[in-house]
C-alpha cells in the first residue's frame, strides 16, 4: 500500500542513520525534534537499540527489564505495541511533569 511508512527495515524509509537509530532519526524528521522529553526518549531508545551506553540515562535499565516484561507477557505483537505504547506514554509524562 502507498500509504505505508516502513521503518527499521531494509529499504524502509526511516531506518538507523551512521549512529542514530531509527527512532532518532524519526524524531530528527518531525516537527517535535525540539521536545526535550521526545529527546530523552530518543537518547533512551537509542542505548536500548544500539547497546552502546551512549548517554547512559538512569531510566534505561528499568525501561529495558518493563519491555522484556511486556514480551514475556504477550506473544501477540498487537498486545506489545499497546502495552509499549503506554509504557512511553507514561514515560514521556514523567519527563514532562504530566504534559502531553
Amino acid at each position: 500500500p502507498s500509504d505505508v511508512v516502513r521503518f527499521d527495515m531494509f529499504e524502509g524509509e526511516f531506518t538507523h542513520d551512521g549512529d542514530l537509530c531509527t527512532f532518532e532519526v524519526l524524531l530528527r524528521a518531525s516537527t517535535r525534534a525540539d521536545d526535550p522529553a521526545l529527546q530523552a526518549i530518543a537518547q533512551v531508545v537509542h542505548d536500548l537499540d544500539l547497546k552502546d551506553d551512549r548517554y547512559q540515562r538512569p531510566e534505561t535499565a528499568g525501561i529495558a527489564a518493563l519491555i522484556h516484561g511486556i514480551i514475556s507477557r504477550h506473544a501477540d505483537d498487537e498486545r506489545r505495541l499497546g502495552e509499549g505504547a503506554t509504557l512511553l506514554d507514561a514515560l514521556y509524562a514523567s519527563f514532562t511533569g504530566g504534559a502531553a
